[in-house]
């Protein structure tokens, strides 16, 4: 066995045992954990890979330019982009408003009302009441009321 020989199997040896890190696809372990790790612990995921924040901020990079990627096309429509980032955008409103809906869930809060729940038909009534109160209670500068009707019953200044 030659110096060559041990020199090329000492360097190998640690390239054989490397692990290969997970990032996005950490399991049991959310992967934000090792991009905000200041003190620089292990975190490893249930399969006792390392997740890097190397590796996690790589596929993040790769999946927004997928999604970039995906996005970006050519169309013949118009107004083709207004459209797509309207679409995504209610997309994330439609998940907002769900998110929101479990964390303010209606029918647990009203129990805990002084006098029993209400009844939801009365609620959407005062709901649609105060719609109609504040559309009507507003005015709108082109229907504003004229000063005077005709000019016959107003006072006019002659001069000679």
């Amino acid at each position: 066995m030659g110096p060559g020989l041990f020199l090329a199997l000492a360097l190998l040896a640690p390239a054989g045992r490397a692990e290969t890190a997970a990032g996005l696809d950490a399991q049991g372990v959310d992967p934000r954990a090792a991009v905000e790790n200041k003190w620089g612990l292990d975190v490893r995921d249930e399969a006792g890979r390392p997740v890097t924040r190397e590796r996690v901020l790589a596929d993040l990079k790769g999946a927004a330019v997928k999604r970039a990627a995906d996005n970006s096309f050519t169309s013949a429509l118009p107004k083709a982009r207004a459209v797509l980032s309207a679409l995504e955008l209610l997309a994330e409103a439609g998940a907002a408003f769900r998110m929101a809906a479990t964390v303010f869930a209606l029918p647990e809060l009203l129990p805990g009302l002084p006098g029993g729940g209400p009844k939801i038909s009365v609620l959407w009534l005062l709901v649609l009441a105060s719609g109609a109160m504040t559309v009507s209670l507003c005015r709108r500068p082109e229907t504003r009321p004229a000063l005077s009707s005709s000019r016959q019953s107003s006072i006019e200044v002659l001069r000679c």
